[in-house]
């Protein structure tokens, strides 16, 4: 295997740099998706293209958060307390999640980090079940539990591709891209599917804007600070809550 991740360049991007261009990528996204999206595809183009331009910078929120999540996997000095953290916000999370989607509680479709808390359960399962047929079915079973997810299967896909190519980021460069192609093709054909016009979901390709990212992360956290510890995890509900405030209640 080639490794090519000490090759980095120091002066490129660390964890936190990226992770701050990832939450306003989401931030941008969902302004799109809940202030932009009424109306569509009747709206006037100009407000189509801008609406297809933030969704497509929006792109980049989700693949960098998994791509992380496999680096908080490696290297944190305790799953243990990773994974509480993640399934203590998924939790959270769903509150505004489900009011800002949908205005109620009782949906089936979970957020994004219940997605990410799969995910890790899923990597902790392939590295502590012996048993082949045991560990292949318990991976497969936890990849597809993440379909009602936001990100679900294809995220878990992206993070086992990281995960298992974690020393060579050519490779997971490559298999990357393919998963990517295999998103944005398929996301167009059930649009299509459904009665839509296919290039309805063209922006689904802004996942390929991650590749530069992947390739300019140093491997390096950044600035340590609780503030940059805890604010990936505070801005996700915080914000759902702040547009399902403006949507139900301001409105």
């Amino acid at each position: 295997m080639t490794n090519d991740i000490d090759s980095t360049p120091k002066t490129a991007l660390d964890r936190c740099q990226i992770k701050y261009i990832a939450i306003a990528a989401m931030i941008i996204d969902h302004i799109a998706m809940f202030m932009l999206s009424d109306g569509l595809p009747d709206a006037p183009w100009q407000r189509i293209a801008v609406y297809a331009l933030m969704r497509v910078i929006g792109r980049l929120t989700g693949p960098i958060m998994i791509f992380f999540l496999v680096e908080g996997f490696i290297h944190t000095s305790s799953r243990k307390r990773y994974g509480t953290r993640l399934l203590a916000f998924g939790l959270i999370s769903q509150i505004p999640y489900a009011l800002s989607h949908y205005g109620k509680l009782a949906v089936l479709d979970f957020n994004v980090v219940i997605t990410l808390f799969l995910t890790f359960l899923m990597l902790t399962a392939n590295e502590k079940i012996k048993d082949r047929p045991l560990k292949n079915m318990v991976v497969f079973g936890l990849i597809m539990i993440t379909w009602c997810c936001d990100w679900g299967v294809i995220g878990p896909f992206m993070a086992w591709i990281f995960y298992k190519n974690r020393d060579d980021r050519r490779e997971q460069v490559r298999l990357y891209s393919v998963i990517c192609a295999i998103h944005v093709i398929s996301a167009c054909f059930f649009l299509a599917k459904a009665g839509y016009h296919w290039y309805g979901e063209l922006w689904q390709a802004g996942v390929f804007l991650v590749i530069p990212f992947l390739y300019a992360y140093n491997g390096e956290a950044g600035k340590k600070s609780p503030f940059n510890k805890w604010i990936s995890y505070i801005i996700y509900p915080l914000h759902l809550l702040i547009f399902w405030v403006i949507l139900y209640v301001v409105r």
